[in-house]
């Protein structure tokens, strides 16, 4: 695809900086099938389709230069590109959303400086500045190799739930380890710190250097807990984790789903 001069955004002052050969680049990877929510990318929110209100709101984040739907399904194609955005099609092979956007690559004419957002297909409540100061933490540490963000559980039975994905840093605020269990775990039974839980938010900027790499990673606690950043965490690559209130939800069921129509 062609396109201008890559350029970096300057995030203090909110200008583009011609000097550095650096793109910040969005991909929303978005299957049609999902198992939980059939066919959920194409669910109807309030007079819009969820992935369209997905890709409006990132739209919204100034960094991204270039937004794109990296999809397995010409209907999500078509409906995106009718609501005036970008898609790219991609092999339904593909395992995960990092997949996808490794093959959404190989069309954009990107470099291994780019930083490369993934935007999850299924959070349209994600705040566009949580987004922006993951790109600008990222941009700001050269020793990081991706971030991403979470927020502060207060909710035992969220704590508890499976399917929220809890996360615990080191004193530098990088990912010790990302898990579906409760961790840390509180053996004592006592009254913990107000923070000590966070939940991830699916979220992910990323050097594309990683992502070149990323099919020859190789990883045991990814199959296990179902979660694709523990195979950068296994191989040694540093994600900065950004922590932060958020009204963000996951839309995952039908409940999600309702929650979602209320909170709009």
């Amino acid at each position: 695809m062609a396109r201008g001069p890559k350029v970096l955004w300057n995030l203090e002052r909110g200008t583009w900086n011609n000097r550095v050969c650096m793109n910040i680049i969005g991909i929303i990877p978005a299957r049609l099938k999902s198992s939980r929510l059939p066919e959920k990318m194409l669910r109807m929110v309030k007079g819009k389709l969820l992935i369209v209100r997905v890709y409006e709101n990132a739209k919204k984040v100034r960094s991204i230069r270039e937004l794109y739907v990296a999809t397995d399904s010409v209907e999500i194609k078509k409906a995106v590109e009718k609501a005036g955005g970008r898609a790219i099609m991609t092999p339904k092979t593909c395992k995960s959303g990092t997949e996808r956007i490794r093959e959404a690559l190989k069309v954009i004419d990107a470099n291994m400086n780019d930083i490369v957002v993934n935007i999850q297909g299924d959070e349209p409540l994600l705040e566009p500045k949580l987004i922006e100061k993951a790109v600008k933490a990222l941009v700001s540490d050269r020793f990081c190799d991706a971030a991403t963000l979470a927020c502060p559980i207060t909710e035992k039975k969220e704590i508890e739930d499976p399917s929220v994905v809890k996360v615990v840093l080191d004193s530098k605020g990088n990912a010790l380890y990302f898990s579906r269990s409760v961790i840390p775990y509180n053996r004592d039974g006592g009254r913990v710190q107000n923070g000590t839980y966070l939940k991830h938010i699916g979220l992910y900027v990323y050097r594309k250097s990683v992502l070149d790499r990323w099919l020859k990673l190789g990883s045991r606690y990814e199959r296990i807990e179902k979660l694709e950043q523990l195979r950068m965490l296994e191989n040694g690559c540093r994600i900065k984790v950004i922590t932060a209130k958020s009204r963000s939800i996951g839309i995952d069921t039908a409940g999600d789903l309702a929650k979602l129509k209320k909170l709009i």
